[in-house]
């Protein structure tokens, strides 16, 4: 045997933004439900608004991550094609001269990327491990039990200035400080998270005053009742979520 997952991804673009403007990006884009598996890489990015074509860089980092493009030990290596088809990208069309200016400053996007291992094809238990720039968080929910977030674990902890991955190879100077990375091992039954920011900053509150939130992502479209868009909707009005592009990557080992 080995590992059966559940994943699909729950997306909402800011309020007020048609979903061409969504800038967060995640890899796989389709669902699986259950068929065996030994190994999968899934990843979720955030596009900085105020840099031009995040949205594409993003897309781009996900996908790489996920096809094992990225290279933990090595990342500013691994980066060098994907800044360079991020390049050709951008340049089909002609710019104006200030768009061409704040296209040669670069995207900016955090990523984050979690592979899960069956090493022994017995489907029972087997480990994760996971890369992370910038403020897109993880939690791993055993049973009704938080056990581990990745790479912040507080709501006080998110700002707006988190170190993003840039395709200008001239603003990753950082990086071999920035990157972060933390591993774990998975039983069956467990639940993996993927949350960009403003939905992680909501999760992590919750927890914060006593309440279980993964309680809820995991009926969460799933359970009727709970659609998914509708709901962060309802949060958004109730100021209990800030107004962002919205991504939830859910992972489930069956």
């Amino acid at each position: 045997m080995t590992m059966r997952l559940f994943y699909e991804a729950l997306w909402l673009q800011k309020a007020g933004n048609s979903e061409e403007e969504y800038e967060d990006a995640f890899w796989p884009k389709p669902r699986l439900s259950g068929e065996p598996i030994q190994v999968v890489s899934v990843a979720v990015a955030d596009g900085a608004t105020d840099s031009s074509f995040s949205g594409i860089w993003a897309r781009q980092l996900v996908r790489a991550y996920s096809h094992g493009n990225i290279d933990p030990a090595n990342i500013k290596a691994s980066l060098s094609k994907i800044q360079a088809r991020w390049a050709r990208t951008v340049n089909r069309k002609p710019l104006p001269w200030y768009a061409e200016e704040k296209l040669r400053k670069g995207a900016f996007s955090t990523l984050l990327g979690v592979t899960l291992r069956d090493e022994h094809h017995g489907g029972s238990s087997g480990t994760w491990e996971a890369l992370a720039v910038g403020d897109t968080c993880l939690a791993h929910v055993r049973g009704d039990e938080l056990v581990a977030t990745f790479p912040l674990s507080s709501s006080t902890q998110f700002n707006n200035t988190p170190f993003l991955l840039c395709s200008n190879p001239n603003s990753n100077t950082r990086l071999d400080v920035e990157a972060q990375f933390s591993s774990g091992a998975w039983e069956t039954g467990d639940s993996f998270y993927l949350m960009t920011d403003a939905f992680a900053a909501w999760f992590f509150r919750e927890v914060e005053e006593g309440a279980k939130p993964w309680q809820i992502l995991r009926d969460v479209e799933i359970d009727p009742s709970v659609p998914f868009r509708p709901w962060i909707e309802e949060l958004r009005r109730k100021n209990a979520i800030r107004n962002d592009d919205v991504t939830l990557y859910r992972i489930d080992v069956s």
